[in-house]
């Protein structure tokens, strides 16, 4: 998402589809001495994963707050985590919250998120803290990197995977039926002429 404004720009985007990417990434925020900014995860997840990163990148200046509190647009918390981010000022920020969670948080809160680059993570610190695996590269080049992590966390992501999916049939079939309708009447018009 990026404004349209002519102000500075910001963009929500998921950056580990790429190999490499979080590597290049992380170098470069080393040598520019970038302030990174992790928001989600459980208490403690993200210092682990800021401390292991800070080892291998030292020049990166990395801060991060959990993702467990209420996300609510205008809550104590999140007025409270959007201090701490403008505080510390990133030239990044990282929202890891999960789907569509984080995604949410962005869009209410990105007026008053700081101008810098503002990705969603999903798990990257999870799995970069060790408290979570990482599906094979493999299953995601052939589309099943979904069904690798339903088997490693059933319970969590069952509903997520298997159910919330089927929501989405409505709007989809009202969709095929719009455009139906409008490929009916264009091709109508332009018949007339």
């Amino acid at each position: 998402m990026v404004r349209a404004d002519p102000g500075p720009q910001r963009a929500a985007v998921s950056p580990l589809h790429l190999p490499g990417l979080a590597r290049r990434f992380w170098s470069l925020a080393d040598r520019e001495g970038w302030r990174v900014m992790a928001v989600g995860g459980a208490p403690g997840v993200g210092e682990t994963a800021a401390r292991r990163l800070g080892a291998r990148h030292p020049q990166a200046n990395i801060r991060t707050h959990h993702g467990y509190f209420d996300a609510t647009p205008g809550s104590a918390e999140t007025t409270a985590v959007l201090a701490e981010v403008a505080a510390f000022r990133p030239h990044v920020l990282f929202v890891g919250m999960g789907m569509p969670r984080q995604e949410a948080w962005i869009v209410h809160n990105l007026e008053r998120l700081p101008d810098c680059a503002i990705l969603s993570v999903g798990a990257a610190f999870d799995y970069e803290a060790g408290v979570q695996a990482a599906a094979p590269r493999w299953t995601g080049r052939v589309g099943l990197e979904w069904a690798y992590r339903l088997m490693r966390d059933p319970r969590r992501l069952f509903v997520r995977y298997c159910v919330e999916p089927w929501s989405l049939v409505p709007a989809a079939l009202q969709d095929l039926r719009a455009a139906r309708g409008r490929r009916g009447a264009s091709a109508a018009h332009s018949g007339r002429h």
